[in-house]
């Protein structure tokens, strides 16, 4: 199992690990993001599986020496960082429900699908494609900081079917995530000046 967000589906369903995997026979576990280590990623299987695992990383040139440290951070994002996966969920719900209170309604969001640290939604009005809204949140303009107090700069990636994705980690927090809404009311705001003085 490619198991990147193994421990996001864990929080979010409130089960155990080994629930989710009893079905596969090798997983790997992504450490960083979500989990605070600054890299790595966990391999497990049975013995023989890992021994040509390692073997393979060796011929490829894969050794690390003196991986101490990151082990160490990997080993705190085991112990004590799966249970703040948490506030990234609530995040992403926290943000899913301010685009549906956005005036004018420019968002189309289905809360039922916001389940963990993802957010996909789409905008209702075509005269602007996601990549335009990407970048449109990424910047900043002097109107913005006029408006807002403050430069927002908000990262997220146009998604296939026409969608926005929108992904919470451990350096994101719940006042981002509020500043986020902000920045994407004020975007919504812009658009619709933009679409009357078209008119």
């Amino acid at each position: 199992m490619d198991g990147a967000r193994v421990m996001n589906a864990v929080v979010a369903l409130g089960i155990q690990p080994n629930v989710i995997l009893q079905h596969c026979d090798s997983v790997s576990v992504c450490l960083s993001k979500g989990l605070g280590a600054p890299v790595g990623t966990m391999l497990g299987g049975s013995k023989d599986f890992i021994q040509r695992a390692v073997r393979a990383r060796k011929a490829l040139g894969g050794g690390m020496r003196q991986s101490g440290v990151l082990a160490a951070a990997g080993k705190i994002a085991l112990s004590d960082m799966i249970g703040r996966l948490e506030e990234d969920h609530r995040n992403a719900r926290s943000f899913a429900q301010g685009l549906l209170q956005c005036d004018p309604p420019l968002y189309q969001v289905d809360l039922a699908t916001v389940e963990t640290n993802i957010l996909r939604f789409r905008l209702r009005d075509t005269q602007m494609s996601p990549a335009d809204f990407c970048e449109r949140m990424a910047g900043i303009d002097e109107e913005e900081v006029k408006a807002l107090g403050q430069g927002v700069q908000v990262l997220m990636f146009p998604h296939v079917g026409g969608t926005v994705r929108a992904v919470w980690h451990l350096g994101i927090s719940e006042a981002d995530t509020q500043l986020a809404v902000l920045k994407a009311q004020f975007v919504a705001q812009q658009h619709k000046l933009k679409s009357i003085r078209a008119a």
